[in-house]
């Protein structure tokens, strides 16, 4: 593998950068999936409009002058979107798995069915108390799912842990 070539895990999507002294990543650093062929599919696309068949090879010479727009940017609607939606939201947390920007997909409302508090013998009560309201995350690269207390609960909790 040429040290200028890009590498891009597979389960991922991030870019691997290797240090050409100790030669290339044998596992993504950022989801620790292995980056040999192992488990991988190549598949080519084809901007002709016929149907691809499976493991069928793109000629090397072909032209991919229809992937790019006038400027020259790339036609990639799922990224702009992406990065739209990441830049109109208050928080964008960063993925535990892969550190892109997670998308907020909605609320989820926690009632008292499904939660049962702890409490501590520090406070004497429990310091989250429902129904108590979680901000779910999405990440657009490797789509885990993730959620957080929201703001008005956090401010409860926080709240409820300095009376003591």
């Amino acid at each position: 593998m040429d040290s200028n070539e890009e590498l891009i895990c597979p389960w991922c999507q991030t870019e691997i950068v290797w240090d050409p002294e100790i030669g290339p990543e044998e596992e993504c650093p950022h989801c620790f999936n292995e980056l040999s062929d192992y488990r991988s599919i190549k598949l080519t696309v084809k901007q002709t409009g016929q149907q691809l068949l499976l493991g069928e090879e793109v000629e090397e010479d072909e032209d991919f002058a229809g992937a790019w727009d006038d400027d020259g940017e790339p036609l990639d609607s799922y990224s702009e979107t992406v990065l739209r939606l990441t830049s109109e939201q208050e928080e964008a947390p960063e993925c535990s798995t892969c550190h892109e920007l997670m998308l907020h997909a909605g609320d989820e409302i926690q009632t008292v069915d499904s939660f049962l508090p702890h409490i501590t013998k520090v406070v004497g009560a429990p310091f989250l108390k429902a129904p108590f309201t979680m901000n779910v995350y999405v990440c657009p690269a490797c789509f885990k799912v993730e959620k957080y207390l929201s703001d008005s609960d956090r401010v409860s909790m926080v709240d409820r842990l300095k009376k003591d």
